[in-house]
């Protein structure tokens, strides 16, 4: 069962963000929870607590609005119940397994090869030890034992691939004709006692929101960063201690690609084949056509077009390998010989070889250290910062002053958006009009509106909501109820038309192109209108139906056609069984952690509304 956890290393990365970027995503929020000393749970799995913390570190430090919490709260929640089923059935992973599955991380390696000394870099850069990160490897591992079974187990049958092959592969042309509710405008009369019925049945429509305006102090780790001084001394320590990651060997290449996809008819891949030899052969005669010979024949166009160039790469780069392993061991001016890969045949040319020197490097070497010595200033501060803004919570400026910071002043703020990007952040705006800091015009504390980045807040203005005069939106609401009345005209008459039509009358309407529409992936027709399209037999053509296209108007379509799928290759078979096997062990899983919530206690904090809450209306 773990062949399929090995299979699939890439999906494991992914979901435990193991990319650099994903290591230092969510810097500050341990820091930050340290120091307010959070001990509310969203949820219980088990006897296991969710966190404000373990929520942030899954939205990867990004904002999470009030409206997605209970969406990403049930994704760690089922996480949670496979694993303590997973625990339960005593599936994990062996040491062995364990680093095998860590030293393939990319992240973690210097020239294809683990490196420890990088590994404990990027975990200590997200402040985790190798005991923590290893136990969330262990975990994932041993819930996607638990789980694979399933992702391996729908094996439909030959009727059922036919019948979806043969359903979602028809197609219809279709015509069509606009019904559009411009034309019925001059029908449509509104009387002032109708707009002053809207006004009075919809009065939440025209009141203008609760408002404030805001003085706030901004605590930033690039700020910080900008501000770092670094020493020559600095610059030459870091590059002696990571002098190999930084001068790697780099390469120019170029290179032309005959492509002969994995898959394609033998005869196809031999034809390529003959003529990649036939372009290596005319390579070789004459390597200053390369160029010419790549404009004219590869088909990689982007570097096609500039003859084959693919600039400067070092062994980092993510080519397929046998790509890869060709162009590292060709020297400068060497042509290689045909390369096979997955996407067909390259000749590949190298045209440069350089190695970068301590002055290459310093502008590099500068930004990383600026950022390391930010990262450990931030953190020490943000504890300083939170107990200033609420030790002397009537003013900002003790904490400007004391961490020689700004104070700016916001344009008016609602409930719900705020023209600064920056203070467009859920948690402050909801801390904005709060009691306590809009009644007692006390300061917010420090709330992470972004990755390194903390914003404390003071009202220094309000404005109560208000009702908006009726004299002030009459115009808006009569424009308003004319387009209803057009389009609900243009609905009518057009209803009209295509009972005419369905009868077999005559109807003179302008018709656009013919178009092929299909059941699947189809956006421009809403479903119940394609439904009924594909419903009519293909021997009872044309048929009609009709919808509506927001913003425009009323449309009849009419069914002139029906077009048989296509026959299904091998290929394309094998590749529809495994979509459907993908399907069906997908459903069986997700019964399977619905099972799992009825056996294991699941328990919902304050904070969060549980899903089926959060969806009811």
């Amino acid at each position: 069962m773990f062949d399929f956890v090995e299979r699939n290393k890439t999906a494991v990365q992914i979901l435990l963000g193991l990319v650099a970027l994903g290591l230092v995503a969510t810097a500050g929020v341990a820091g930050l929870d340290a120091f307010q000393g959070r001990s509310t749970f969203l949820a219980k799995v088990g006897g296991t607590e969710i966190t404000e913390r373990e929520l942030a570190e899954a939205a990867q430090g990004r904002p999470v609005s009030e409206a997605m919490k209970p969406m990403l709260l049930d994704q760690l929640v089922q996480q949670h119940l496979m694993l303590a089923q997973a625990r339960k059935l005593h599936f994990g992973a062996s040491p062995q397994q364990l680093q095998e599955t860590i030293s393939a991380i990319p992240a973690f390696q210097e020239n294809g090869q683990f490196s420890p000394k990088r590994y404990q870099e990027l975990l200590a850069a997200q402040q985790m030890t190798a005991t923590q990160f290893e136990k969330r490897v262990r975990d994932d591992l041993a819930s996607r034992q638990l789980l694979s079974s399933f992702m391996l187990s729908g094996i439909p049958s030959n009727a059922t691939v036919d019948r979806i092959a043969k359903l979602t592969g028809e197609k219809r042309e279709v015509t069509a004709v606009l019904i559009s509710p411009a034309d019925y405008l001059v029908q449509a009369t509104v009387s002032d006692a109708e707009v002053k019925a809207y006004y009075d049945k919809n009065q939440a429509e025209f009141k203008a929101p609760e408002l404030v305006k805001l003085e706030y102090l901004t605590l930033s780790q690039a700020a910080l960063a900008d501000a770092q001084t670094i020493s020559d001394d600095d610059v030459q320590k870091y590059f002696n201690e990571h002098q190999k990651e930084l001068t790697r060997e780099q390469r120019k290449a170029a290179h032309i690609l005959i492509a002969s996809p994995k898959g394609a008819p033998a005869e196809e891949q031999k034809a390529a084949r003959a003529k990649a030899e036939d372009i290596l052969k005319q390579v070789k005669a004459n390597p200053a056509k390369f160029a010419e010979l790549a404009k004219a024949n590869s088909d990689d166009k982007g570097s096609g077009e500039n003859g084959g160039d693919l600039g400067w790469f070092d062994d980092s780069v993510q080519f397929v390998p046998e790509f890869k392993t060709a162009a590292l061991k060709l020297g400068k001016g060497e042509v290689s010989g045909l390369v096979q890969t997955q996407f067909g045949y390259h000749i590949i040319r190298v045209d440069d070889i350089k190695t970068k020197t301590l002055a290459d490097v310093k502008p590099e070497i500068v930004a990383k250290v600026k950022q390391q010595k930010a990262q450990l200033a931030f953190q020490s501060q943000v504890e300083k910062f939170n107990e200033t803004v609420y030790q002397q919570a009537d003013s900002l400026k003790p904490a400007a002053d004391a961490f020689k910071l700004q104070v700016q002043t916001s344009g008016w703020v609602s409930k719900t958006n705020a023209q600064e990007p920056q203070l467009n952040n859920p948690k402050l705006l909801e801390a904005a009009f709060s009691d306590d800091v809009l009644t007692k015009k006390h300061n917010t504390e420090g709330i992470e509106v972004a990755p390194g980045t903390l914003i404390a807040a003071r009202v220094i203005e309000h404005k109560p909501a208000q009702q908006t005069p009726l004299a002030q939106v009459s115009a808006d609401i009569q424009a308003k109820l004319k387009q209803e009345k057009a389009f609900k005209l243009a609905a009518a008459d057009g209803a009209k038309k295509l009972a005419a039509l369905q009868k077999g009358e005559n109807v003179q309407l302008k018709w656009t192109e013919t178009r092929e529409l299909s059941r699947i992936g189809e956006r421009s027709v809403e479903p119940k209108t394609l439904a009924a399209l594909f419903a009519a037999p293909a021997d009872k053509l044309p048929a009609y139906a009709s919808g509506e296209v927001p913003g425009q108007g009323y449309v009849i379509y009419k069914a002139i056609k029906a077009v048989p799928a296509p026959a299904l290759t091998a290929e394309t078979r094998k590749r529809l069984v495994d979509q459907l096997a993908q399907a069906y062990g997908q459903a069986e899983m997700q019964n399977y952690v619905n099972g799992l919530k009825r056996d294991i206690k699941v328990e919902y904090g304050s904070a969060v509304p549980p899903p089926q809450a959060a969806a009811q209306p």
